[in-house]
């Protein structure tokens, strides 16, 4: 596996995928609230193997020199507990979409700010990021809140399916989504703790 930049930020460690991971993000993964927001591939999969494939795939984003994007698997550095994952994708014009996926129980505590402001970090800092972007199903209000705290504005609507070669595969209550986005200069980052570190450091 390529090598992951671990973050450490007040609260959170953004890491590589590691063996026990699948066990435990899984069950969170089938919850019918998790997945209002998200469109989700229709799957006769366990929770763990569908576990594996979306940490797998979020792990490869860095195989590829330069990366086809980032990804972490997020905890919090009092207990290791996973809270959620989140990256980047690129276009390879400059546009990076940011992603933040966190676990029900875990909603409403500002982890997934924290997080996302540690992302664009590392990516303003290792990318050639020139625009960020962000799709949100609208009545996610929380997502919401984080995309505008990163400076991001609403740009126009878009049907989540269109992304997808056959729209019959995916699951998603309510498809149309808001596109936020912010030019490089206008990202905004937040003060507070932030290091890269090496694993053996975290």
């Amino acid at each position: 596996m390529a090598e992951v930049a671990r973050i450490e930020t007040e609260r959170l460690l953004l890491r590589e995928q590691l063996p026990t991971d699948a066990a435990t993000w899984g069950p969170f993964l089938t919850d019918p609230d998790f997945r209002r927001y998200i469109p989700v591939r229709r799957s006769t999969e366990t929770p763990e193997a569908r576990a594996v494939r979306n940490l797998g795939s979020l792990m490869a984003r860095w195989e590829s020199e330069p990366p086809s994007g980032v990804g972490w698997v997020i905890t919090r550095r009092a207990d290791g507990q996973i809270l959620g994952t989140g990256g980047f994708e690129h276009d390879g014009d400059g546009d990076w979409e940011i992603e933040y996926f966190f676990a029900k129980p875990f909603w409403g505590q500002g982890y997934a700010s924290e997080a996302a402001h540690a992302m664009a970090r590392y990516a303003l800092e290792h990318s050639d990021l020139k625009r960020m972007t962000a799709y949100v199903i609208p009545a996610n209000a929380g997502s919401v809140r984080v995309a505008e705290g990163l400076g991001m504005r609403y740009q126009l609507k878009v049907n989540y399916l269109d992304f997808f070669a056959d729209p019959s595969v995916v699951e998603l209550e309510d498809p149309i989504a808001s596109m936020y986005a912010v030019d490089r200069a206008g990202v905004t980052l937040r003060d507070g703790p932030y290091r890269v570190v090496d694993a053996e450091q975290s």
